[in-house]
């Protein structure tokens, strides 16, 4: 398993207070960052990038966590709905049905007839 796709399912493991508590250490490890290419001290460039996606992650995992928190208060989402609506493949779509013709006025002498 790569490193990235482990990162992305300890993530999505994280509950609310243990997601802001990352948030919270990656956003100060940036800062840190910053400080460090000031003063030339940065030896991995890619250090930045990687950290940004990491927030970012973070700040969509905690989005979905709100909003799936919000309906629940709200009695829109139970429980179970939630654990089904995480899970759960994409619906697929059902075939196209060929429409069948509708009587128009295609010349403009049946256009100026109805008019």
């Amino acid at each position: 398993m790569s490193k990235l796709s482990e990162r992305r399912r300890e993530i999505q493991a994280m509950d609310v207070a243990t997601a802001q508590d990352e948030l919270k250490t990656l956003r100060r490890r940036l800062f840190e960052l910053r400080l460090q290419k000031e003063r030339g001290e940065v030896k991995n460039n890619r250090l930045f990038p990687q950290t940004k996606a990491d927030i970012a992650r973070l700040m969509h995992h905690l989005g979905e966590l709100n909003s799936a928190g919000a309906l629940e208060a709200a009695g829109v989402l139970t429980t179970e709905a939630k654990a089904e609506t995480t899970e759960a493949p994409k619906p697929t779509r059902a075939p196209k049905q060929a429409k069948e013709p509708t009587a128009t006025a295609t010349t403009d002498e049946e256009a100026q007839a109805k008019a």
